[in-house]
């Protein structure tokens, strides 16, 4: 604009100022965002740090010397070598004024340097461990506040009136807030405390005897459904990799544990068996009927999963796929298209958020399998098409963001 306007036009002209005034205005107001996006992105970066630092209150040891001398039993052996080295500094400066000539032939001087420097090097050691003392202090009580801002620690009263506080104990609750926090710090892919509970409402209606779960994760999702399973219920939960089963094992043993899983009539963890190995291969050795199936492994290959599963699926079996909504056109693709054009099924959106941000619209496709012939022929005709029983709000938001992004510019 400056280039084309200002040979032609004067410089006081309506035009050209009022283009070089909004080209002025713009860059200072990208400049002002980009300084306040820095400052937000900065501050974010200090509180998952000190977030992190927090986290619990006892650490393991940094390096194997704090392993092996704590801090007791480490100031212990520096003052004892500093007050050894105190004494033979005593003693050997004693014989070297008694008799000087001998304590010099016997090396008394070289001995009373070493001691000299053993007893300074103690001496330092001890006194720089013990003045931390009160930044230990300190760093304790943020701790404590912080765990009692989680949830993790609680106040009360004791016998003489005092206000104390202590940990709770590890339980399906206490390890359900620990992996809702990571998975928000850390932006983990679990389904999250909003779809975790319509999940569990549907697991709560349908009351199944079998479940099955691909894509245990950590087990996060593992734990939500086998607290809302009826006694006598099971869940096999499958995870390809390693590593992910050996931590889903280890949460689900910790949210055994605890005085409410010792009420209950089976705790959670026998109510779980988590596989390692590929859905599409492990699905087809199970026995028996499966009642209920929550898909959220890979997206592309969710198809593949319920095909393997369909031979097994009970009449009024009840499928749920994670994230129908963030990966519709992506990999879902042909796994909605699937669910929602064949006579199998009856389907329905369940809206929600994605996982950890609001601001992403997301959801769960929650469908019956109609099982025999017959059943398909009678409730098909009785239920709406698919496209009248939901609405894709996620694109009339991103619709609207695009009208939006247009006004501005």
């Amino acid at each position: 604009c400056l280039r084309v306007c200002r040979p032609h036009l004067p410089r006081g002209s309506h035009r050209c100022g009022y283009r070089r005034t909004y080209f002025k205005s713009g860059l200072k107001k990208r400049a002002m965002f980009t300084v306040a996006a820095e400052q937000r992105r900065k501050a974010q970066k200090e509180r998952t740090d000190e977030q992190r630092k927090m986290e619990d209150e006892l650490k393991d040891p940094r390096t194997p010397f704090e392993y092996l001398l704590p801090r007791p039993l480490r100031l212990t052996v520096l003052g004892a070598s500093a007050a050894s080295c105190l004494i033979a500094c005593l003693i050997g400066a004693a014989h070297l004024a008694s008799e000087p000539s001998l304590a010099k032939a016997d090396g008394g001087l070289q001995t009373l340097g070493v001691n000299l420097v053993g007893l300074l090097l103690f001496s330092g050691l001890f006194a720089a461990d013990s003045s931390s003392a009160e930044r230990r202090i300190e760093k304790r009580k943020r701790i404590r506040e912080a765990q009692i801002e989680f949830g993790d620690r609680e106040v009360y009263v004791n016998e003489s009136g005092e206000k104390m506080s202590k940990l709770k104990e590890v339980d399906d609750d206490w390890i359900l807030r620990r992996l809702e926090r990571w998975g928000r710090r850390d932006q983990l892919p679990l389904v999250g405390p909003r779809k975790g509970a319509i999940l569990q409402d549907l697991v709560r209606e349908a009351r199944p005897k079998t479940v099955v779960e691909v894509g245990s994760f950590i087990g996060y999702s593992a734990i939500l459904i086998a607290r809302a399973l009826p006694p006598g219920s099971r869940l096999v939960s499958m995870e390809s990799d390693l590593k992910f089963v050996l931590a889903s094992k280890r949460f689900l043993w910790q949210a055994s544990q605890g005085e409410a899983n010792k009420a209950r009539e089976e705790p959670i963890g026998k109510k779980v068996d988590v596989q390692w190995g590929r859905a599409q291969d492990r699905i087809p050795r199970l026995d028996g009927p499966i009642d209920f199936l929550f898909i959220d492994g890979r997206p592309r290959e969710y198809l593949e999963y319920l095909k393997a599963a369909e031979p097994l699926l009970s009449p009024g079996a009840v499928v749920v796929a994670d994230n129908a909504g963030v990966f519709a056109d992506g990999g879902l693709k042909p796994y909605l298209e699937y669910v929602r054009t064949s006579p199998l099924y009856r389907t329905r959106f369940v809206e929600s958020t994605f996982e950890w941000r609001d601001d992403i619209p997301d959801g769960l496709e929650v469908s019956e399998f109609l099982g025999a012939p017959g059943a398909q022929s009678g409730s098909s005709s009785a239920a709406p098409p698919y496209r009248q029983q939901t609405s894709c709000s996620h694109r009339a938001v991103a619709s609207a963001r695009t009208r939006a992004r247009r006004r501005k510019k």
